[in-house]
C-alpha cells in the first residue's frame, strides 16, 4: 500500500477499530492505544496484506492479536506480583481504569463487562458479531479460523454469558436482609 492508501484506510476504518478496541478493553485509554498500535502495524507492514480478505477484517485480526498479546502481558505481570506479594489479590483487571467510582460501577454492571469474563475466543467472536456486526465469514477471516469454529465460539459464548447473567440474577433476587423482610411481611 502506498502512504496515501494507508492514510485513507486509517481514516476510513479508525472509528470501527477504536469501537471494537473499546468494547474489548473496557476503557478509552487502552482502546486508544490498541487502535493506534493497529494502524502503526498497518503502516509498518502494509505489504503483508495479501488481499485474501477485506482490509477491515485484516485490521480486526491485527487488533485481536494485539489485544490478546496485551492480556497475556498483563496476566503474566499479575502472576509475578502475586508471587512477590504472597498470592494476595492484585488489581482487578476486569474493570477499566476510570476517573470516578461511578464509571467503574456502571461498567461492571454492563453486558460487555460480562463478555470480558469469557475466554478469549468466545469474547472476541461475540465482540466482532454483536458490537461490530461482522458476518460469520468475516469473523472467521479476522480470527483466522474455520467458520465452524466461529459458530461454536459464538454459541458457547452466548451460553456462558447466559450462565453469568443467570448467576447475577439469582444473587440480585436474594434480599439483603431476608429475616427482616420476612418479619415485616407477617
Amino acid at each position: 500500500m502506498s502512504p496515501d492508501e494507508i492514510a485513507e484506510t486509517s481514516q476510513l476504518y479508525h472509528a470501527r477499530i477504536h469501537r471494537a478496541a473499546l468494547v474489548l478493553t473496557g476503557n478509552p485509554w487502552d482502546a486508544d492505544d490498541l487502535a493506534q498500535e493497529t494502524f502503526l502495524t498497518l503502516a509498518r507492514g502494509s505489504d503483508r496484506f495479501a488481499g485474501r480478505s477485506a482490509v477491515y477484517t485484516w485490521l480486526y485480526g491485527i487488533l485481536l492479536n494485539l489485544e490478546r498479546r496485551e492480556r497475556r502481558r498483563i496476566g503474566a505481570r499479575r502472576r509475578k506480583l502475586q508471587v512477590l506479594w504472597g498470592n494476595e489479590a492484585t488489581e482487578d483487571r476486569s474493570a477499566p481504569a476510570a476517573e470516578t467510582p461511578l464509571e467503574v460501577a456502571e461498567w461492571k454492571k454492563s453486558l460487555w463487562a460480562k463478555v470480558a469474563q469469557l475466554p478469549d475466543g468466545q469474547r472476541q467472536a461475540l465482540v466482532l458479531r454483536y458490537s461490530e456486526r461482522l458476518s460469520y465469514e468475516e469473523i472467521a477471516q479476522a480470527m483466522e479460523c474455520p467458520l465452524g469454529t466461529v459458530k461454536s465460539r459464538i454459541f458457547n459464548g452466548l451460553a456462558s454469558l447466559r450462565e453469568l447473567l443467570d448467576a447475577d440474577l439469582d444473587v440480585a433476587l436474594v434480599p439483603a436482609y431476608p429475616q427482616e423482610d420476612l418479619h415485616h411481611a407477617v
